[in-house]
């Protein structure tokens, strides 16, 4: 007897334009009956069972669709499917480029938003910080500025990692002393997404943005619960631990997350010098928002973090030699105190008005072998903004006030780091949407430092979509950055015999940009490519004297010319159903001019690469990516074994696998064991008696790792 059949017929359609949709995949699912739509948006799909069946219809540049339909005995059964596009290069909203919410594709300054679904992937790999995210974005680099401590900052377009301003949720409290540190105290599971603008920004978010701006959002509570666990272990002694939820009920809304993050001493090399410092941080960060009203919102977030670091030979380890007599140490101890409160208010369909108060209190307690740091950093921030929309203007106008002091209790220290700077400042913002094609966004910023005077930061963006399928930008901006001690050379030698010369200038910073993008779709192919140009030009640059560096002093100075670093990036995006593939590539050049001498800027590979692979089947709840990144050479300074780094491959690996609202996972780190001990020793003389010299780094030091563990998803 045979089975009874019937046949479904039907159309898809755009949502908004009614227009028909060519190459959406069409299938029943539980079966293998599918068909692709044809030029006109017609299907045809014969011989399905009789009863009842879910059909699924998917687009790379349409929400996906599901729709429960009954299949009669010899019958045609016809329906018509409208689909929501989205946008190829991301859905999400930003804010960081303009302090005003759009859709990243009509946003005239070029930002780069890292989605949650990104982040989720990143946080798989390393749980403890957010070095991953960053370190594998096209024109940024995650640089390691001490072998012993591990502190990292983030390299935007070849410049140093003090020039870029790192925000949380918009506010600016990982400057001077708490920027060391940063990004290895932030965890990423409670991150919705992170977003980046390249080049000057000074305009809109004050000092420190002279190489650009990364904002780290935290995730908001919602109506539906969203709760998330993670256990994770290395084969290098690291455990990681963390949870985060929230749930919104009426109109209050709570997110609470807690992390304890745990790496034991690990001597990758066998020379008795830990290449990865011991560390063990506790952090927690609860949320509060709030509703009065339909349209007056209020917030508070707070957060603690405490941390301790022990990082060289570890004191009556394993690693000390016998006969070792004061082997080096560094034991760095961090507790950190941050609170913040908000308002929002809509004062009327096209106009509304903001305010943010933030509070944050730092204190290190550091041994760095015979030498101590011992220091209090406390930062207060608060901004109001009005927004207003009238007929093609987005108006944004607005008063700043940051306030950032340094106490140095050290005792026994010659030179005191410390510091009191008061920086008010005003803002104003025109975007105007000259026509469909073209927007043009204008903004200028005045900041009054207490200290270093008066600094006028204007920026100007444009954008043309001569086509949806095309869009252009252009834009400059100014920046400016107020000196102090809190240097990458500084942080090597851990603040030791380190000051700033009396009648030391800011430094300031003019850049500019240009990118193309073009996305197209071909049938179930999506494509995307980004390629842009940058330059920027620093003057007064703050750097160490290399006759102070050679005794093992930080004397920092002026340069007498100028940091200049041009280059260019490429960004290739493809998907076709289940896969995906990004691939980008960088070129740099930096230069340092000082005393009419100019030398390229060291520790700045001139041309990198990266290529990530990821396959998903949401069916069967399997995500397997591979990825692999080239590092080209870079110029060494003060490394006494070569004056150029050789160039180097880092391959990885990592599956997932979902059961209900478990998820088993596992990463291959590293995977061929490049690390910059197999090309030297990371120090001179001799640390068991505490006689040696800490080199810069330029490739990993941690060798192969391999994680994995279990995430629980509600």
């Amino acid at each position: 007897m045979c089975a009874q059949t019937g046949t479904l017929t039907g159309i898809v359609r755009d949502v908004d334009t009614r227009n028909a949709i060519i190459g959406a995949s069409v299938r029943v699912i539980g079966s293998s009956l599918g068909v692709s739509s044809s030029t006109d948006g017609s299907f045809t799909l014969k011989g399905i069972p009789a009863g009842e069946h879910t059909v699924r219809v998917s687009h790379v540049a349409y929400q996906e669709v599901r729709l429960d339909i009954a299949i009669y005995p010899d019958e045609t059964t016809h329906i018509e499917f409208f689909m929501h596009p989205v946008d190829i290069e991301e859905s999400e909203v930003v804010v960081t480029g303009t302090r005003t919410t759009h859709n990243i594709a009509d946003v005239p300054v070029r930002i780069e938003a890292i989605p949650q679904e990104e982040i989720e992937e990143k946080v798989l790999m390393t749980p403890s910080n957010v070095a991953m995210l960053l370190n594998e974005s096209t024109g940024a680099r995650v640089q390691t500025t001490s072998s012993t401590s591990g502190a990292l900052n983030v390299r935007i377009q070849g410049l140093s990692g003090r020039y870029t301003q790192v925000l949380l949720d918009g506010i600016p409290s990982f400057g001077g002393m708490a920027g060391g540190f940063g990004l290895t105290q932030l965890v990423p599971l409670n991150l919705r997404q992170v977003e980046m603008v390249k080049g000057a920004g000074s305009a809109l978010y004050g000092p420190d943005a002279i190489a650009g701006i990364v904002n780290f959002l935290t995730k908001e509570p919602r109506e539906d619960l969203e709760a998330t666990a993670l256990l994770n272990g290395t084969t290098q002694k690291g455990f990681d631990a963390g949870a985060f939820a929230g749930e919104e009920f009426d109109n209050i809304g709570f997110t609470i997350f807690v992390s304890k993050n745990v790496q034991g001493s690990y001597d990758v090399d066998g020379d008795y010098f830990a290449d990865i410092p011991k560390y063990d941080k506790f952090s927690v960060a609860p949320k509060m928002r709030y509703g009065i009203s339909e349209n007056l919102q209020l917030g508070i977030s707070l957060g603690y973090l405490s941390e301790e670091r022990v990082g060289g030979l570890v004191e009556g380890g394993s690693f000390v030699p016998a006969g070792s007599a004061k082997p080096y140490l560094e034991r760095i101890n961090i507790a950190r105190k941050d609170v913040s409160g908000h308002l929002e208010w809509k004062i009327d369909p096209t106009s509304s008005f903001g305010m943010k108060i933030a509070m944050m209190s730092l204190d290190r307690n550091d041994v760095f072998g015979l030498s101590l740091f011992d220091a209090t950093q406390n930062v207060v921030y608060g901004e109001a903004e009005f927004i207003s929309e009238q007929e093609g203007h987005q108006f944004v106008a607005g008063a700043v006030l940051h306030s950032d002091n340094l106490n140095d209790h050290t005792t026994g220290t010659l030179y005191k780091k410390d510091y009191s700077f008061g920086v008010p400042g005003l803002f104003l913002q025109d975007e105007i949407k000259l026509s469909d094609q073209w927007i043009l966004l204008l903004s200028g910023r005045a900041d009054f430092h207490n200290r270093f005077g008066t600094f006028l930061t204007p920026r100007a963006s444009i954008m043309h979509k001569p086509s949806p399928e095309l869009t252009l930008r252009a834009g400059f901006g100014g920046g400016f950055k107020a000196p102090t001690v809190f240097v990458e050379e500084s942080e090597l030698l851990g603040y030791q015999n380190t000051r700033i010369v009396p009648d030391v200038k800011a430094e300031k910073a003019t850049s500019a940009s240009f990118d193309i993008n073009w996305k197209t779709i071909f049938e179930q192919v999506a494509i995307s490519v980004n390629c842009a140009l940058y330059t920027t030009l620093i003057n007064n640059a703050l750097i160490a004297d290399d006759d102070s560096l050679a005794s093992q002093r930080v004397f920092l100075r002026n340069a007498t010319g100028r940091t200049y670093t041009r280059g260019g990036e490429v960004l290739f995006k493809i998907s076709y159903e289940d896969v995906k593939l990004t691939t980008g590539y960088t070129y740099t050049y930096a230069t340092q001019e000082d005393f009419a001498k100019s030398e390229e800027l060291e520790l700045n590979p001139r041309h990198s690469f990266g290529a990530v692979a990821v396959w998903e089947d949401h069916k069967q709840g399997w995500k397997v990516g591979l990825e692999s990144y080239w590092t080209g050479r870079q110029r060494l300074e003060r490394n006494p074994y070569r004056k150029e780094s050789l160039s180097y491959w880092n391959f990885g690996a990592i599956a997932e696998k979902s059961f209900g609202i478990f998820r088993i996972f596992v990463n291959f780190e590293n995977i061929f064991d490049t690390r910059q001990t197999r090309f030297e020793r990371i120090f001179t003389g001799t640390p068991e008696v505490g006689a040696f010299t800490k080199l810069p780094i330029y490739a990993p030091l941690e060798g192969r790792v391999i994680n994995g563990g279990v995430r629980v998803v509600l």
